[in-house]
């Protein structure tokens, strides 16, 4: 009778431990898991906001695609890129720039004067640059608000860019 108590008794401590080291592996499993959920949403939200500056900036390029219509300028000392448009027979200028740490857009009309905080803030940025590297292609760098710098080319389908020098309101760009 003693034997089949003890025996009964391991019977149950091996049953118990078993069930401590699958409860201790569930919960080891699970926590990594939600480590590797949680880096996934980072980089997931990370790549969103880099991919949607980007993709905003290039539509905006494709929208003013028409001849010596894109341009890279200064605006306040800031690099820039200056879209200009006609509706009506009214001379629009769009500027996408960098200021107070967003991407702004601020469209105006070509006569009017320009203050860079009247922008629509767009996505938060630290930095926005815009050359030239052939006639039909820009180069645009952007400093996501996380510090990565990220470039895009982007090829225009009209005639020839219209260079800073030949802009009359814009200045150097950042080449």
């Amino acid at each position: 009778m003693r034997k089949q108590e003890e025996q009964h008794i391991i019977d149950i401590l091996f049953v118990i431990g078993l069930f401590c080291i699958f409860a201790l592996s569930t919960i080891f499993l699970i926590s990594i898991g939600a480590d590797i959920y949680g880096k996934t949403v980072s980089n997931t939200e990370i790549n969103f906001n880099d991919r949607t500056s980007f993709a905003y900036v290039t539509e905006k390029i494709r929208q003013a695609d028409r001849s010596s219509a894109i341009s890279a300028a200064t605006l306040e000392g800031r690099s820039a890129l200056k879209l200009q448009k006609t509706v009506q027979d009214t001379a629009y200028i769009t500027w996408l720039y960098e200021d107070e740490g967003y991407l702004k857009e601020l469209m105006v009309r070509e006569d009017t004067p320009l203050s860079l905080s009247a922008g629509q803030k767009i996505l938060p940025v630290i930095d926005f640059s815009v050359s030239r590297i052939q006639d039909n292609l820009l180069r645009i760098t952007i400093r996501t608000a996380e510090g990565d710098d990220c470039s895009l080319s982007v090829s225009l389908k009209a005639d020839p860019y219209v260079s800073p020098a030949e802009n009359e309101e814009g200045g150097a760009a950042n080449e």
